[in-house]
């Protein structure tokens, strides 16, 4: 694609939103339109604006070729759709750097994964960082999503701290759990999983699983049924355990599941973490 095409394309998408922000009564025509047709008798019920009012903006979307007509009824042109889309994605995307603009600026983001990129998913989520009244408020909000759950997926450079009560919990609790850890981490948490279920006589290991990677783990997060946590690396290359990111929206959900499926592709296998305790107490790896 062409720098003179790239140019051309946003200054026509700049004055598309400037053309639809500068009018409610436009953004509820298309809003009415996106699902079905409807004659202008229709938007007026639906919108309580005027007749006038929306026949002169619906006029006004014709000559821009945001809408045509049969019979009497309007549709979306498919290009509006997709103009729509794209304007969402980029206010929500603004947004979000808007308000998070100092914490990105501080951090790491320079990763080659495609769903990173889709920053608009995570518009609405809070930022958490540590503060002289609460020094820990990051590091307890991860330790919270790692509890509580139906499933959780998960990448992380270090564990945490309190990891006792949370792996405890994992296999008391029969949780499905997915994690993609540094081989040293992976190595205690297997170890750690190991020594704790002979206290539990004939409990199997069936839903915690880990992949050992070493390399390109430049952000820690953690996504369940309930919430996704995500931190970055500072730019000097330490990582970050005074600021979070979260969000209990389904969308930022579905953005945490896509992140972590597209770099467990990039990783190696899972190791066997399978073990189960006999009576006469023998144990055996599966």
């Amino acid at each position: 694609m062409s720098t003179k095409f790239n140019e051309e394309y946003f200054q026509d998408f700049q004055e598309d939103i400037k053309f639809l922000i500068n009018s409610d009564i436009r953004l509820e025509i298309l809003g009415y339109l996106y699902n079905s047709s409807a004659s202008i008798k229709e938007i007026e019920e639906r919108t309580n604006f005027s007749y006038s009012s929306i026949l002169d903006n619906i006029n006004k979307l014709e000559q821009r070729k945001f809408i045509f007509s049969i019979d009497d009824k309007f549709y979306l042109y498919n290009k509006t759709k997709l103009k729509l889309t794209n304007i969402l994605y980029f206010n929500k995307t603004t947004n979000f750097l808007r308000d998070n603009s100092d914490f990105l600026n501080q951090s790491l983001i320079d990763i080659n994964i495609d769903t990173i990129k889709d920053l608009s998913a995570l518009e609405g989520s809070k930022l958490i960082e540590s503060n002289n009244i609460d020094l820990f408020k990051p590091t307890e909000i991860f330790q919270d999503s790692l509890m509580g759950f139906k499933f959780l997926k998960g990448i992380f450079p270090y564990f945490h701290p309190n990891h006792y009560d949370i792996i405890s919990y994992w296999i008391d609790n029969d949780c499905t759990v997915e994690l993609i850890l540094p081989d040293a981490v992976s190595e205690a948490v297997k170890n750690f999983i190991k020594d704790y279920l002979p206290k539990s006589p004939a409990i199997k290991n069936k839903h915690v699983k880990l992949k050992p990677n070493d390399s390109n783990i430049q952000f820690a997060f953690t996504v369940s049924d309930k919430c996704l946590v995500l931190a970055f690396y500072t730019k000097n290359g330490q990582f970050n355990q005074n600021a979070v990111i979260t969000s209990t929206n389904q969308e930022a959900i579905n953005f945490g599941l896509k992140l972590f499926e597209e770099y467990e592709k990039l990783c190696g296998d899972y190791v066997s973490l399978d073990y189960i305790i006999y009576p006469d107490g023998r144990g055996k790896n599966y």
